[in-house]
């Protein structure tokens, strides 16, 4: 019997505690839930002031155990009050949330919520796609650490009205983030979206859709991290323009080594087909190092503001455009101080004929633009260029086959319909022949003009044949190459050598600095003085005596 008291007693007082901590914590939730919110505001005004994204907190209802909420979001053009999404929430308790310990997770926590979305003027419609189910359902977890971890579900959609037709596999996204938004972990996976006209005449399908982001906010203010976003499967099926390509894929990496930053942006599609024709498969990849940390902070802050403030006064064309001549004169010079360094390496084109590719690498100096403007305007380019950069390394592969077979491609797109190997044969002949001519020009002499050609004598002409051809391109058995090489003062264009000066004065972009000189050098000629002024006519021979 007493036994049975102390176990019963023991429960009484769990229960008591319990009771106690879970009062005393939902006293915790209502600031901690307005904290979340104020934080959520200030990170979208700072990072996306142009989504005018706001939310706020309504009907907030505490109890012992668990309260309720509504989490309302609305945008900065909302005209009524109606113009919302509205989340309702049901929040338990800490410390030992009753929906976490139905799942035996009995980890402490400050809070966990069950969120679905609400019925209302704005999601009617979806509501009626799900027939009567909210679209998003899912719950939230907030630690003492004041971190958020949250798992929400979008449902099935199948949705046939108004000749629309929607076809939703659903999704999951899942975000974690740390105190303040200071870490974010995100992710969005979806098996299929199907969308177009009630008779399926038009439909665009979307298949293996995945977003994927883990950042960290730096000191400098901006994120750094990866993100990724993919498409497995593309297909869009309407009239006179179908096409479909796979494996679409962007994804980033940015991060600070010191105090430069250091970042990558690339852009991968595979298998483009329109009209039955394959038209291959490419990628980018554009990179930057070196950037100055705390100049590109500053750059994001003053963006941000200044967009905010345009969208606030209704004109952000004008404050962006202030913020660009701002940018040329202070910001981009501040950036330059480490000299960093932008490449593009690589950019491909891939058919079934061949590939051809794109390699860029440039080292920024830091630069004053009044000083390269007074360079350029007293003919010194040159100095100019230099002053701007350091090196410059250009490749560039042209596959002839890739290009004739690509050309007659873009003739069967322009005719707006599929054709047949015959056809098709035809017309790469045609391509093939007008090739030719675009291969001479890409060949021809860099520092000749036929314009100025015309007005040669023949002499002139002949002496012209003699000397050494500079081509644009390099011709071999398939392929068309240039490569430029700069670096100091030296520029290597395929296979000449010159000077950045010899170079750019062959090209007529800067007039020869010898011939200034010489100009600059020649006396004035004397002005022939006029009879009788300022002079004395000598006296003429007397004639002789008749």
């Amino acid at each position: 019997m007493k036994k049975s008291l102390v176990a019963i007693g023991v429960i009484v007082a769990v229960g008591v505690v319990w009771t106690g901590a879970s009062w005393y914590t939902g006293s915790k939730v209502e600031s901690e839930l307005n904290r979340v919110i104020v934080k959520t505001n200030d990170f979208f005004a700072v990072n996306t002031p142009e989504a005018g994204v706001i939310f706020k907190i309504e009907n907030y209802k505490r109890g012992v155990f668990s309260s309720q909420a509504d989490i309302v979001i609305t945008s900065a053009d909302s005209a009524t009050p109606d113009d919302s999404i509205v989340f309702k929430t049901n929040i338990d308790h800490g410390p030992f949330p009753l929906s976490q310990v139905a799942k035996f997770n009995l980890m402490p926590k400050l809070a966990a919520s069950q969120i679905e979305l609400a019925n209302n003027a704005t999601t009617k419609e979806l509501f009626e796609a799900t027939k009567g189910k909210p679209f998003i359902v899912g719950s939230a977890v907030v630690g003492y650490s004041k971190s958020i971890d949250t798992n929400l579900e979008l449902i099935p959609v199948e949705y046939n009205k108004d000749d629309i037709a929607l076809s939703f596999s659903g999704s999951k996204f899942d975000i974690s983030t740390s105190a303040d938004l200071e870490s974010v972990d995100a992710s969005l996976v979806t098996d299929s979206l199907v969308m177009g006209k009630g008779d399926k005449s038009e439909t665009m399908t979307l298949k293996g859709l995945k977003l994927v982001s883990n950042v960290k906010k730096s000191q400098y203010g901006f994120y750094t991290g990866t993100q990724e976003f993919v498409i497995a499967d593309t297909d869009f099926n309407i009239p006179d323009t179908k096409f479909s390509f796979k494996d679409f894929k962007i994804s980033s990496d940015t991060s600070i080594n010191g105090e430069d930053v250091k970042g990558n942006i690339a852009y991968s599609i595979g298998d483009l087909k329109a009209l039955g024709e394959n038209l291959g498969s490419g990628q980018v990849t554009v990179a930057i190092e070196k950037l100055d940390a705390k100049a590109l902070g500053k750059f994001v802050e003053q963006y941000n503001k200044a967009l905010s403030e345009g969208l606030a006064s209704g004109d952000p064309t004008e404050a962006t455009e202030k913020l660009a001549m701002e940018m040329m004169s202070t910001t981009l010079p501040e950036l330059m101080k480490s000299k960093p360094v932008f490449s593009v390496s690589p950019l491909s084109w891939k058919n079934e004929a061949g590939q051809s590719s794109i390699d860029l690498n440039i080292t920024f100096n830091q630069w004053n633009q009044d000083e390269m403007t007074a360079l350029a305007m007293s003919n010194k380019v040159d100095e100019a260029v230099k002053k701007l950069i350091s090196s410059f390394d250009f490749s560039m592969k042209l596959n002839k086959p890739m290009l004739v077979e690509s050309m007659t491609q873009v003739m069967i797109l322009d005719r707006g319909v599929p054709v047949d190997a015959e056809t098709k044969k035809a017309m790469k002949e045609q391509v093939t022949g007008e090739f030719v001519g675009v291969q001479q020009m890409l060949t021809s002499d860099m520092f000749s003009s036929p314009f100025e050609e015309m007005f040669m004598t023949d002499e002139e002409r002949a002496e012209k044949a003699k000397q050494k051809k500079s081509p644009w391109m390099i011709d071999s058995e398939n392929d068309l190459t240039m490569t430029i090489k700069f670096a100091g003062n030296d520029l290597t264009f395929n296979n000449d050598k010159f000077t950045l000066a010899e170079f750019l004065t062959k090209m007529k972009v800067m007039s020869n600095p010898a011939d200034e000189m010489d100009y600059d050098a020649e006396p004035a000629p004397e002005a022939e003085a006029a009879p009788g002024v300022g002079t004395e006519l000598a006296p003429q021979e007397a004639a002789p005596a008749n």
